[in-house]
């Protein structure tokens, strides 16, 4: 357990680096990981060789790399305890941290959980075994949304970890306004009291739906004048910023981007965080569970997606991280509060405006990491 990093709090720094869009579940989850061998997953000298992983196949451990807090207490020593299986537990705080593990080929790690948008840069990386579907017996407990989803179309790299959609988190007592849309971002009590999220797809998703574009636009000029207002509105925040529960929750920030379940989070510990899906729309998003090409304990690894798309530990994770379920099997199970929010679970109209972010190609994606890049240092 020492060697987890685990974050309490943060103070509201406009220097500080981001940290996490998945934080503070709370002591249960911390003791909780106590006991199942959470820890840093160990490295190995380079990438794991076909000769090695078949050696080790049998052997009962797991090595896992997740965002921070973002498991319930149970889904662990539950796993150890149906499979006998030890599982070594690490998380990352972004996406790119994790890739750049992945992309080594040094890190050990059997099943990492990266964002759809992730998924096809993997890909075309080759960093990914495809999955053994003989092994997931499960599988039939998806909902059809995240079967035909075409970031990975049949599941045959992935299986989705949890769901959730960006919109505008905020405190309804503080702002002192009705929040909408994105014109919250002028209201007087929103200046240097708000932030935005620090991804760059979801981010510039923020300005270019301000404008009336599609969020997975192509189109260059869109791009730049999306950037350019995203300029204009840096003044008003306070920051950009992933990391926005405990800020929310203790009232430092007024109005934040923000993913849905970190926004819920919020909410269950400050009844004051109210949430709420623009009128312009946002971005619905899933993260996934994956096994890297080099993973030493692959066969572990399918085991634990397959107990995780099982319906109790299903609905205890969508419980416990505030996220939405793809498991149907589950939903009966969930918390009603939960399961009956549209701001958790949105009605099929509210759907068509919040889509997947779509893969746009090596040459796309890198106009808006440049575009990005600007409105960060601009």
């Amino acid at each position: 357990m020492t060697d987890r990093k685990v974050r309490i709090a943060r103070l509201w720094d406009a220097d500080s680096p981001r940290v996490t869009r998945r934080t503070m579940l709370g002591s249960m989850t911390f003791f909780a990981l106590a006991a199942c061998g959470v820890g840093q997953a160990p490295t190995s000298s380079g990438p794991t060789s076909a000769a090695k992983a078949t050696n080790l196949k049998n052997e009962p451990k797991l090595n896992f790399y997740n965002w921070t807090d973002y498991i319930a207490p149970e889904t662990l020593p539950g796993f150890k305890t149906a499979t006998g299986i030890e599982v070594t537990y690490d998380n990352f705080s972004t996406n790119d941290e994790m890739e750049a593990k992945i992309a080594s080929g040094q890190a050990g790690y059997d099943l990492v959980v990266p964002s759809d948008n992730f998924l096809r840069r993997f890909l075309r990386s080759g960093l990914l075994q495809p999955l053994d579907h003989s092994l997931l017996p499960n599988l039939k407990n998806l909902e059809k949304r995240f079967v035909e989803a075409d970031y990975d179309a049949g599941n045959k790299y992935s299986v989705p970890w949890a769901w959730g959609t960006t919109g505008l988190a905020f405190s309804k007592s503080q702002i002192g306004g009705e929040v909408t849309g994105f014109s919250a971002y002028d209201l007087p009590n929103a200046q240097g009291r708000s932030s935005i999220l620090d991804e760059a797809r979801d981010g510039m998703a923020l300005g270019l739906l301000k404008l009336g574009h599609d969020p997975n636009t192509t189109d260059a000029k869109q791009i730049d004048d999306a950037a350019n207002f995203l300029l204009s509105l840096k003044k008003k925040l306070g920051q950009i910023t992933s990391d926005v529960i405990e800020p929310l929750t203790s009232g430092q920030v007024r109005l934040a981007q923000a993913y849905s379940g970190d926004a819920f989070q919020a909410r269950a510990a400050n009844s004051d965080v109210g949430y709420a899906i623009p009128a312009e729309g946002g971005l619905s998003y899933v993260d996934l569970l994956v096994i890297p090409k080099d993973a030493p304990h692959a066969e572990n690894a399918h085991r634990f997606i397959d107990y995780v798309l099982g319906a109790e530990t299903g609905a205890a994770l969508s419980n416990a991280v505030r996220y939405g379920s793809p498991n149907a099997a589950a939903k009966p199970l969930i918390d009603k509060e939960l399961l009956n929010d549209p701001l958790v679970y949105p009605s099929e109209d509210q759907l068509k405006k919040l889509p997947f972010t779509k893969d746009l190609g090596g040459d796309v994606e890198a106009r808006y990491a440049d575009a990005w890049t600007k409105v960060k240092t601009g």
